[in-house]
């Protein structure tokens, strides 16, 4: 993460959803913070469409906080906006979870023993609710993620390049290591006309992530990364060719591109319907 001020964000859902509200915390700007709590929904399973847009809140500074990067569905069973939308506070009659545990453990410890075990304890019971205070209850810190749509574009494009079709979202620091290792590598001439490329075309450089995504599997599929690397000029013809094609039309595009067909348009009849080919360069 970056070394900005944390952001608390929740995303209320709708009433009609029947979903739980939705809540994540990261030290990042907003727009890299709400762009995670949306992935992370979407990989629960949960639909965008089931919730209002995320808001940023005062960060609350309670024992029930998740993790870092992590979402939760929970914390809203304990916690509830006040009336300036902004201030966490505890919903009146619920027990938190840290008490519960802590009101568990003093049950069974009599003068410093546990009653359960035998062993004699030393005096921690000011600890109960709020072990990371111990040392001994200290975790191996989480692998450090970075969220590629944060990242400069020739990172953007490398990550993408790098997922061997799969989306990603987050790097880690073993793949940042590979996409420093891959910019720096000015021998392989295949991504250097890669990055040229997309620096060279603007669209490119206005591009989402998952058309980062797309673009460049589509890319590794028509010029395979085996085999003869394409002219810096040809891979900045494609690139500009699917933009300015349609979406729907985009598939049709590369499969005519990888036939060695230099189409720059998918041809279409007054219906709409393909005409199959396209206009040649």
């Amino acid at each position: 993460m970056s070394g900005t001020n944390p952001v608390f964000l929740v995303r209320k859902a709708k009433k009609s959803s029947g979903q739980k509200d939705a809540v994540l915390w990261c030290s990042d700007d907003f727009e890299a913070a709400n762009a995670t709590l949306d992935y992370l929904l979407i990989k629960s399973g949960a639909k965008l469409k089931d919730y209002f847009k995320a808001v940023a809140t005062n960060f609350p500074v309670v024992n029930e906080l998740p993790p870092e990067g992590e979402l939760s569905l929970t914390f809203c069973d304990y916690y509830q906006l006040a009336k300036d939308n902004m201030t966490w506070t505890q919903i009146p009659g619920v027990t938190l979870p840290s008490s519960e545990a802590a009101a568990a453990a003093r049950q069974h410890i009599v003068d410093g023993v546990d009653t359960e075990t035998g062993e004699v304890l030393e005096d921690h019971t000011e600890n109960f609710g709020n072990e990371s205070n111990s040392p001994a209850q200290a975790t191996a810190p989480a692998p450090e993620l970075t969220v590629v749509a944060t990242m400069p574009l020739r990172h953007r494009v490398l990550a993408q390049y790098i997922g061997e079709g799969e989306y990603l979202y987050h790097v880690d620091a073993s793949q940042k290591k590979e996409i420093l290792r891959l910019e720096m590598d000015t021998d392989n001439s295949y991504v250097q006309n890669l990055l040229l490329a997309a620096e060279n075309v603007e669209a490119f450089k206005k591009a989402i992530e998952h058309d980062i995504h797309k673009i460049v599997n589509a890319v590794k599929k028509i010029f395979p990364v085996d085999g003869k690397t394409p002219e810096l000029a040809t891979v900045i013809q494609f690139l500009k060719t699917w933009f300015e094609t349609e979406h729907i039309d985009r598939g049709l595009l590369v499969k005519e591109w990888a036939k060695g067909n230099r189409v720059s348009a998918i041809q279409r009849t007054e219906s709409g319907a393909n005409a199959g080919g396209g206009n040649k360069t």
